[in-house]
């Protein structure tokens, strides 16, 4: 387990309840958390933000720095793809990967998840 004094923020894991479709039956990811179909998952969920690197991307329409980076948390959250991350300053990251933090070979000690803006 990670201790508390290294997971130094307190976010809210948002969690979809109902994926919207398109026309093709395709599910459509892209709502904000302000809308309907999100439920909370975690509320104060202790963990560690770490952003290693701010790429940009350039558009017609301007730029937009797309920070990239690592949440810690304990192994008693139980997180997925696709679940909204949100920081106690506003802003929503979408989780796009879960590896798992081991202490032995076998025995999982805490997660990281990828998160990226959505």
């Amino acid at each position: 387990m990670i201790p508390n004094s290294i997971l130094n923020s307190l976010v809210t894991i948002k969690r979809r309840t109902s994926t919207g479709r398109d026309a093709l039956n395709n599910p459509t990811y892209g709502q904000p958390t302000s809308g309907s179909g999100w439920a909370t998952a975690y509320s104060n969920m202790p963990v560690r933000l770490a952003f290693s690197g701010k790429d940009t991307r350039f558009a017609p329409e301007g730029e937009r720095i797309l920070p990239a980076g690592v949440m810690y948390y304990n192994k008693n959250y139980t997180l997925q793809p696709e679940d909204r991350v949100l920081t106690a300053d506003g802003i929503e990251y979408n989780v796009i990967g879960i590896t798992v933090g081991y202490i032995a070979s076998n025995v999982i000690d805490h997660y990281e998840a990828v998160l990226q803006l959505p």
